[in-house]
């Protein structure tokens, strides 16, 4: 008996070593558990947003996403991407082309953390470029409408066809859906859309600020002197580049509200007629160049498509004696920017 009652606790013992050695590693410590990963793209993975996950490893952003950041991501659901890609003409992120991807992935990023309670109405910087073409440092930006919630930059991806043109690929806004998933680096809130960087028309329209502007816009483009065609169409082509001086809703009521009702509508532009409307709209914007704030230098003469030149008064913070916008300059598009002001030029 004393003998089977040490062959059981001896068999036990070997038993419970050898169970105990299974979990050690061969340096004698115990193997850890693979560490999950939280980053942006773990997370977006691990909660089933896979397919932009392929689409960022398609075009060679995993490593920059991967980064210490912190990042703030505006992530498409899948039906989002599905739909992108087929908008592309393709059915896998990898068809569709590195470059055109990460132009488009990028506008969906932003540099540091921004919470649903930090977002407000208005533009922030995208880690897209501006192209190189018109300027180097810049970064496009997106429009935030808080009343949505939307990511309300509505834009366009224009890409050469087999016939020699090109092909205008048009997106619309996105719905933020979903906000404020915090990752290792960074947070992350899912939209549903794709969104892609839009030329100075696009982002005019996307803004509720700049109605008024866009309505002139469109009823300036009827004016036997305008030789450009639709100009809102003209200051988003990607081939120019454009800086517009960009009179905000409250400008224009003060500036040209001919019947004193409080807003600028058909009946003040038609009192003014097409032709002079296209006439004040051409001190607005300069064509062929993109002109950032802090390269304007104090007397200098700013020459517009009318050819005039409107000066610059550094003191008085003014171009064409109507005010610059501080909280408004440097809103960069794919081809220009934008500068707002508070009063329309020559008035």
């Amino acid at each position: 008996m004393k003998y089977l009652s040490t062959l059981f606790f001896g068999g036990f013992a070997v038993m419970a070593i050898s169970l105990t050695s299974c979990g050690e590693d061969d340096g004698g410590g115990t193997t850890p558990p693979p560490a999950a990963d939280n980053s942006i793209l773990g997370v977006a993975a691990d909660q089933g947003y896979t397919d932009f996950v392929a689409a960022i490893d398609a075009c060679g952003l995993t490593p920059a996403l991967s980064g210490d950041g912190p990042f703030t991501v505006f992530v498409p659901a899948n039906a989002a991407v599905s739909a992108a890609i087929g908008l592309f003409g393709a059915t896998d992120p990898t068809e569709v082309g590195a470059d055109t991807l990460s132009s488009v992935l990028l506008t969906h990023v932003l540099i540091g953390e921004v919470y649903a309670a930090d977002l407000a109405t208005g533009y922030v910087k995208s880690n897209r470029p501006v192209s190189t073409d018109w300027t180097p440092n810049e970064h496009v930006d997106l429009f935030i409408n808080t009343a949505g919630p939307t990511v309300a930059q509505a834009g366009e991806v224009i890409l050469p066809d087999a016939a020699g043109g090109v092909s205008r690929i048009p997106f619309a806004a996105a719905n933020i859906v979903v906000t404020d998933i915090q990752c290792d680096n960074g947070v992350i809130h899912i939209v549903d859309n794709v969104v892609v960087p839009g030329g100075l028309g696009q982002m005019l329209t996307a803004n509720p600020d700049f109605s008024t502007l866009v309505a002139a816009l469109e009823f300036g483009s009827e004016s036997s002197l305008n030789t450009y065609g639709d100009l809102v169409a003209v200051l988003s082509n990607p081939d120019m580049a454009f800086t517009l001086f960009a009179p905000n809703n409250a400008a224009f009521e003060a500036s040209l509200d001919q019947d004193q009702d409080g807003d600028v509508d058909g009946d003040d532009l038609n009192a003014l007629g097409a032709d002079a409307v296209f006439g004040v709209l051409a001190d607005h914007f300069v064509i062929g160049q993109m002109v950032l704030s802090s390269e304007l230098t104090d007397g200098q003469s700013v020459t517009t498509a009318s050819q005039n030149g409107q000066l610059f008064d550094a003191t008085a913070m003014t171009i064409g004696g109507a005010p610059l916008n501080t909280g408004g300059l440097d809103i960069c598009g794919t081809n220009g920017a934008i500068h707002t002001i508070d009063r329309v030029i020559g008035f």
